[in-house]
């Protein structure tokens, strides 16, 4: 239920209350309360920011504010639609990057009219065109240095920390024995897969990967996709854009996109992958990453990683909703209804790990054959 009177108060941080038609509450992803603001001639976005993941909201503005800047004035030297190609994230009335009302964090931005998104894709050319999203994202912020950005979520795709920090979980057998008891199994298979949590990691910090401007969420339901033209219009849910590898940009958008079935079907049958979209979203993704005016948007020793990206990340995914699910669902939402929710999508994500695996031969084959035909 909306708090109209609580949501009001945060409105007139950024807008005339008497001239708005409409208040919609909106369930959009695992974090952040999101709201639509409608006009007569426009609408908005408004969100509240969840400071418990986000300890630094304005270092996430920041980040966003800073990014978004620079592909506006890519997009105008490319003579692109701004507003199709990038959020429009606006200031209060008193020209701060966030609203502060009863200690809560709260932003605005267009709404991206004529924009889609979609929870699963099983067209090809939709996918096609998630992967040139994906690929865009790295062309337009070429040239900007990723260290002018905050960590803004310290170690978010280090999947050996997290790993480490899933053993201190384990091990705490006082607080958390029950849950550990009945999901044995499921630590089971992490553990056993300990040896590859440092694959990328190790190769970022010595330097074998480049550290670039990177999406870091890069699920399906960030891209937006114009609903008439069916083209990619651009990634949205920019909180955690941040350094990173864009090998794992690449991955997270193939964990969702190319499987069969959402991430918390409790069917597992149903989790298996789909060659024709992770073939259709490598052929986008390599089309706008390929080498124009004599610079070259992705590295051979990127390539390289893809494959060990897609499987990591989707370990590192089933990894963190098993350890939310032991510490009691503390970072992401679940269905008030299913309170095994995040070990629903744990599970799924184990599956969808051995499908990975299984497939690891064909999956590089296509990744291969899209970036030799690009270069």
């Amino acid at each position: 239920m909306i708090n109209k009177k609580h949501i009001l108060k945060v409105i007139k941080e950024y807008f005339n209350i008497n001239n708005i038609k409409n208040i919609k509450e909106m369930n959009l992803g695992y974090i952040n309360n999101t709201y639509l603001i409608e006009f007569e001639d426009c609408r908005y976005i408004l969100q509240k920011l969840n400071n418990n993941v986000f300890t630094s909201p304005f270092g996430v503005m920041n980040n966003i504010f800073l990014v978004t800047d620079y592909i506006k004035k890519k997009c105008v030297y490319e003579g692109l639609n701004i507003r199709k190609s990038v959020l429009n994230f606006i200031k209060t009335k008193h020209d701060q990057i966030l609203a502060l009302v009863n200690n809560e964090y709260w932003r605005c931005m267009e709404y991206v009219e004529g924009g889609k998104t979609y929870t699963n894709v099983s067209d090809a050319n939709l996918f096609y065109e998630a992967g040139k999203a994906v690929g865009n994202f790295q062309y337009l912020l070429e040239g900007f240095n990723p260290d002018l950005l905050d960590d803004t979520i310290k170690n978010f795709h280090d999947t050996k920390k997290r790993y480490n920090q899933f053993c201190k979980i384990i091990s705490n057998e006082c607080e958390n024995r029950k849950k550990i008891n009945e999901v044995r199994k499921e630590i089971e298979f992490i553990v056993s897969r300990k040896n590859k949590m440092s694959l990328i990691t190790d190769k970022i910090k010595n330097k074998t990967l480049k550290l670039r401007v990177c999406h870091n969420d890069t699920k399906i339901t960030n891209i937006m996709i114009d609903e008439k033209t069916k083209k990619y219009m651009c990634l949205i849910d920019l909180d955690t854009v941040m350094k990173g590898s864009l090998v794992f940009d690449f991955a997270d958008a193939l964990r969702i996109g190319a499987s069969k079935t959402n991430e918390d079907d409790t069917n597992l049958d149903n989790v298996k992958i789909d060659l024709e979209l992770v073939d259709a979203f490598s052929k986008g993704f390599f089309y706008e990453t390929r080498k124009r005016n004599n610079i070259t948007y992705i590295s051979e020793k990127e390539v390289e990683s893809l494959y060990d990206a897609y499987l990591i990340i989707t370990l590192e995914l089933a990894m963190r909703f098993l350890m939310d699910y032991i510490e009691g669902d503390i970072y992401f939402k679940r269905d008030k209804k299913r309170p095994k929710h995040n070990l629903d999508r744990a599970r799924n994500q184990m599956r969808l790990v051995l499908e990975i695996e299984k497939n690891k031969e064909e999956i590089e084959r296509i990744i291969y054959k899209h970036w030799k035909e690009m270069n």
